[in-house]
């Protein structure tokens, strides 16, 4: 049987994760994996470079482990730029593993609105202040690329995305 990788990203608030939550349980023999899960397991995870690349390495070996298990794989990742997906999009190549790809977007406003109503992650210690959103945001905005699908989050629901994804899914295996 073909091995699948579902990447699912999109800025902060976009519903990545959300899309994801309903996907995994449709989904037979599939991991569901995040740096956003896997950053919280450092005690004292710090948000910068050190210890997002550690989280980031982790997600990877991760990656290769459920693969080699014949586990697929959902990420509901936010990769900021092109060049942090590239190994994922090397290592399906590698490994023979079919890529749904899709990104979401929406606008600012609704961007900000969702982040600010969301709970907070049960393992996070502090909210992530305004301002570091509002750089995460234009980060997004400014390494922006298009690859694969691109759902407007201000035009769809969460439940209508993952039912297209899940469609996607179903007629190619």
């Amino acid at each position: 049987m073909q091995k699948y990788m579902i990447i699912i990203d999109g800025p902060m608030g976009s519903g990545k994760t959300t899309i994801g939550k309903l996907l995994h349980p449709q989904l037979k023999r599939t991991v569901m994996l995040s740096t956003d899960a896997i950053k919280f397991f450092i005690s004292d995870f710090e948000r910068g470079e050190r210890d997002n690349a550690i989280s980031a390495a982790v997600l990877m070996q991760m990656c290769k482990e459920y693969i080699k298990h014949d586990i697929n794989i959902l990420l509901p990742q936010g990769f900021w730029k092109k060049e942090y997906l590239d190994p994922y999009l090397k290592f399906a190549e590698e490994n023979n593993i079919k890529v749904y790809m899709y990104q979401l977007e929406g606008s600012k406003d609704m961007l900000l609105e969702r982040i600010k109503n969301r709970p907070k992650p049960e393992l996070a210690k502090t909210p992530v202040p305004e301002e570091r959103i509002l750089k995460n945001l234009k980060t997004w905005e400014d390494n922006r690329y298009v690859l694969g699908k691109v759902f407007n989050v201000n035009e769809l629901s969460s439940e209508q995305i993952s039912n297209i994804i899940l469609s996607d899914v179903q007629n190619s295996i």
